[in-house]
Formats: structure tokens, sequence, C-alpha cells
């Protein structure tokens, strides 16, 4: 396999399109597919997720602010960044990430830069994952109370919150990938 990029590959022709699951949260697309190759892939299954954004928020003492979160997927009680989806009414990931850093925590303010813009899984997703950097927030409010979102806010120092990450307690892939992003950028060009 070699590692310089010289072109794009040749892209699946996409015979018919079919939309299997329609929610506010998720679609679901199965695709008839031929390969440059010639060779049949139906159904390839195509998910639809909402852009997200993922805040790797410091407060004015530097530590990061964290929330403890039920995840049904894994059936655990699982230490993420302040996150969501980008909402059609959001300027831009950072306006979103403003919007959920505040939501789920009551900390705003502050200084604010796109870190980073990833895709969660590029072979069967089609949306981005946005990582903000955030610097100096600070309590302003009580966090919004979402009934479907129990969280439980953790400010930890950030030594130790890398130490979680490489240990495990921190199982979120795209959280830990935020974290290695954004926080060697506060180090090399702090916001403050």
């Amino acid at each position: 396999m070699s590692d310089t990029r010289e072109g794009d590959l040749p892209a699946w022709r996409v015979e018919a399109s079919r939309l299997v699951v329609d929610d506010r949260w998720l679609r679901v697309r199965a695709d008839d597919c031929v390969t440059a190759e010639g060779v049949r892939i139906a159904p390839f299954f195509v998910t639809e997720y909402p852009e997200w954004v993922i805040v790797v928020a410091l407060d004015e003492a530097g530590d990061l602010l964290l929330v403890d979160q039920y995840r049904h997927g894994w059936g655990v009680t699982s230490r993420e960044l302040p996150t969501g989806a980008i909402d059609p009414e959001d300027a831009d990931p950072i306006a979103a990430g403003q919007r959920e850093l505040l939501e789920e925590t009551g900390f705003g303010g502050g200084a604010w830069r796109l870190a980073a813009t990833l895709a969660p899984n590029p072979a069967t997703q089609t949306n981005r994952c946005h990582t903000v950097l955030a610097t100096g927030v600070r309590r302003l409010a009580e966090p919004v109370d979402e009934p479907t979102e129990r969280l439980r806010l953790s400010i930890r120092p950030v030594a130790e919150v890398i130490a979680q990450a490489r240990s495990g307690a921190i199982v979120h892939a795209m959280h830990v990938a935020a974290l290695a992003m954004a926080l060697p950028q506060h180090w090399a060009a702090p916001l403050d």
C-alpha cells in the first residue's frame, strides 16, 4: 500500500438507492453499487447523520470540562466531552459548540476556534464531526434540563483526562481524537 496520494480512486456507480430508515436523528439508505472493476455490491448501507460538534473546553483554571452520560448502545456510563448535533439554526460549528457547551454544562464565554474536522466513518457515514477548542470558559447559567440526556459535569485536570483516554476510561473514539487534535493546538498557540 502506498502512502502517497496521487489522486482519487474510481468511485462506485450507484444503480439504485432506496431509503430504509428515515428518522430525525438518522437516515439509512441502501445503495445498489457496482465497483470500477464491475463487482456488484447490493445493498450497501449508508447512514446519513447530521454533522456533529465536539467541544474541548478548558475553564479559567485550565481544567477540562467533561460530562458523564449513560450510553444505551454499550449500556454504560461514558465519560465524554460536551457534544451534539449541529442544528440548522447554528451559524457554524463554533456557534453549535457554544450552544452545546452552555446547554450541557452551563459554561460559556472564553475564546473559541475550530480545531479539526474529521469523518467519523467515511466508509458508511456521510457526516463530518467538528472539534472546537474553547479556553477560559466560565459558568454562566445552569445546564438545560433534558430528560433524554442526564449528564453529570466533571471538571478534571488535563493530565488526568489524557491518562483516562490512554487507559481506556474514555472509550468514545471521536472524543479521544478530539483531545488529540485540540490540546496540542492550545499549547502551541493559546487562544487567551
